[in-house]
This record gives C-alpha cells, sequence and structure tokens, in this order.
C-alpha cells in the first residue's frame, strides 16, 4: 500500500497524529509500543496515547454508551492533536468504532495517518488478553457494537511480520523523511 501525506492538509512543520485502529484485541497497542520503540531510536519525539490508559486516567471517567463513547473520542482525539502540534509522533491504538470519531481526529491533527488492523472477530476473540470477550462481548465493537471499518486507511495491517517497517514506511512519508529500515 502506497503511503502519503493527507491531501486535505499540506505538510507543515510539527507532528503527526498516528491512529491505530481496530477490533478490541487486534494488536493495536503492542503494534503502537513496537512503532514507538523503533521511532525513539531514531531519536523522533514519541508520544504513545493508549486509548485504555488514557480512559483509565480520566476523571471523571467516560461511560461506554454513545454519548460516553463520543465524548471520550473527542477528548483523546484534541490530546493527540495538541501533543502533535508540539512536534510529537503521537501513536493512539484505540479502537474509535465509528468513522465519525477517526474522520474527527483527523480534522483536528496537523497531520494524520490511519492504520487499520484488519484481524478477523475470531482471531481477536482467541487473543481476548484482557478477558474482554468473556465478560460481555454485546459491549464491544465488532461483536456488539458495530464497528465501521476505515474506507481508505493510510495502511492496512494483517498482522504480517513486515508490519512495523511498514508502518515505519508510512509515518515517515507522512513526515516528509526518510526511515531507514
Amino acid at each position: 500500500m502506497t503511503c502519503s501525506p493527507p491531501a486535505e492538509k499540506p505538510p507543515r512543520d510539527g507532528g503527526l497524529v498516528v491512529w491505530l485502529t481496530g477490533l478490541p484485541s487486534s494488536g493495536k497497542s503492542t503494534l503502537a509500543r513496537r512503532v514507538a520503540a523503533a521511532l525513539r531510536e531514531r531519536g523522533t519525539s514519541t508520544l504513545e496515547l493508549d486509548g485504555d490508559a488514557v480512559r483509565a486516567a480520566m476523571v471523571p471517567a467516560h461511560g461506554y454508551d454513545d454519548e460516553g463513547r463520543a465524548a471520550f473520542y473527542e477528548t483523546l482525539a484534541r490530546l493527540a492533536a495538541l501533543a502533535a502540534a508540539q512536534g510529537h509522533v503521537v501513536l493512539v491504538p484505540a479502537t474509535a468504532s465509528k468513522s465519525s470519531f477517526r474522520a474527527r481526529a483527523r480534522a483536528l491533527a496537523p497531520r494524520f495517518v490511519e492504520v487499520f488492523l484488519d484481524v478477523p472477530l475470531q482471531i481477536c476473540t482467541s487473543r481476548d488478553a484482557k478477558g474482554l470477550y468473556a465478560l460481555d462481548p454485546r459491549d464491544l465493537p465488532g461483536s456488539g457494537v458495530v464497528f465501521e471499518r476505515p474506507i481508505h486507511p493510510d495502511l492496512v495491517v494483517t498482522g504480517a511480520t513486515d508490519d512495523v517497517t511498514r508502518a515505519l514506511e508510512c509515518i515517515a512519508i507522512a513526515l516528509g523523511t526518510s526511515v531507514a529500515t
């Protein structure tokens, strides 16, 4: 897949928001940690805003109903855009089950890359390290809550061994730099 900066916003100085979306347990956080480590090794100022960690830190906490999810993703998108505007590459592993959540994040960010982890539900349920699917899958995107697949993500990840390299290449293109792998 070819990666390029979004056409609607010209490249400018500053950072970038890399939003990793996909079903729960698709590997968003794992990929974000690996990409962040690789970027830090190259001297890139990197921040991880893991959706679960940010949600746990917020007071008062947002709920999981439609209104709570909308408020949470608006807050997460604004935090990511704020950090990116200060020059950081901000990795956001967060489900963001509605396309409107991701569109809002894209609109707020100085530059934006959407990475879709296209992992089948049965694989996600078999991974389920947090036990989410064992609780009540009716509350989970892709199981009981609709997950709107990205229509035109900048990068699609399927769990192949070259995913970190491909993600780094996509980020480098969006930043207008090169990343030696």
